[in-house]
This record gives structure tokens, sequence and C-alpha cells, in this order.
């Protein structure tokens, strides 16, 4: 008796056939696997901020701040070299929205720039495309110090208490520096004279001691 009569015997006594295989007359052929979903790009970047998430005012400003961290190279990569900050946001919007359904898996170098571009980073990697290096262990926080020491800069700025005339330095560094850890890690959202972004500049980095 071949396999096709074996079937048919087996599935008229009530018996069943293997899951994803179908007989032929002369052997038994495995059914196609099913097809994979395709990974958006979307897909690939739930659980992080995208910059599309903002509304009105600040959807605005987020796209013409980060197209201005980076404008040389972003100019290049929507290949339009008048852009400037106004159209450049824009721009940079729509280039993102274009990107998010493509497949994450067949357009690498298009998600690269997505990542790059197109979400909310942080304060220090705001630094990091700036070439500003945050400060370490290492004796560039005395330097600073002194330099808003002598610019009198706001002590309540990174929680500090009291006035300049009164201050202990090392108790001070300690406060800074627990300061500067929570937030140059905070969402880069504004580059103005009163921003998180720019405090940290100022208190964090070794450019803090030459920066006014």
């Amino acid at each position: 008796m071949d396999l096709t009569k074996s079937a048919l015997l087996l599935t008229g006594s009530g018996g069943t056939m293997a899951a994803g295989a179908y007989a032929t007359k002369d052997y038994w052929m495995p059914t196609k696997e099913k097809v994979q979903e395709v990974k958006s790009i979307r897909d690939s970047l739930k659980g992080r901020k995208l910059i599309s998430s903002l509304v009105g005012e600040a959807l605005t400003k987020q796209w013409e701040e980060e197209f201005e961290s980076d404008s040389v190279a972003i100019k290049s990569l929507l290949k339009d070299t008048s852009l400037v900050k106004t159209t450049g946001g824009t721009a940079l919007s729509n280039w993102c929205s274009e990107q998010m359904p493509l497949d994450a898996d067949k357009n690498p170098e298009i998600l690269k720039n997505v990542e790059k571009y197109c979400l909310i980073r942080s304060v220090s990697d705001q630094l990091s495309r700036k070439g500003k290096k945050l400060l370490g262990e290492g004796d560039g926080w005395n330097a600073t110090y002194t330099k808003r020491k002598q610019r009198t800069t706001s002590r309540g700025d990174v929680g500090l208490s009291g006035e300049w005339t009164n201050a202990q330095e090392s108790n001070d560094l300690q406060t800074i520096k627990t300061w500067c850890s929570t937030n140059s890690a905070a969402d880069f959202t504004d580059s103005g004279t009163d921003s998180i972004y720019t405090k940290v500049l100022k208190w964090c980095t070794a450019d803090g001691a030459t920066t006014d």
C-alpha cells in the first residue's frame, strides 16, 4: 500500500496526520514555514524616546535643537546644504517620519542615522557630540569649581546652599559631583542660558574652567 492510501485510511478511521506535513503519492512533504514578519525601524525603537513623541512648541524646538547639534552632517544626510535652523528642523522631522516604516534588518545604515538624529538624547550625549568631556575623578573639578567661584555663578544651580564667601570646597564638590552624575543623564531638550545642558557644561566639564 502506498503512502497516499495509508494516509487516507488513517484519516478515514479517525487517525490524524502529522501537523506541518502533507502526503503526496510517493513521499511526505513538509508545509512551508510561516513567513517571518517584517520588523520596522519604528518597531526596533520601542521603549526609546522619539522626538516625535513631544507636542506643541516643545516638539518644534527639539527638532531645531537636534538639527543645530550636528547641522553639517544632517545637511549631508538630507542632501540640502541650504537648510538653516527652522527649515532644518522641519526637514529632519519629515525625514525621520519617512524612515519609520522601513525594514530595520534591510536598512541598517538608515536605522543607525535614525537612532542618531530622531531620538531624544541625554545631556552627556550632546556634550560628547560637541566635543565636551564630563569630568571624571581627576583634578579638573578644582579648576572648574574655582572658575564658578570667580564668576559667582549661582550655587543653587547645582544644589549648593549658602554664599560663596562661606563656601567649603571639599563639601561643595561632593554635592556638585552628585548633581553632575544625575543631571548629565537627563534628557537634552534645550541649550539655552538657564538649561540643564548649560549648567552641566559649566559645572561638570573641563570646559567649565574656561566658560563664563
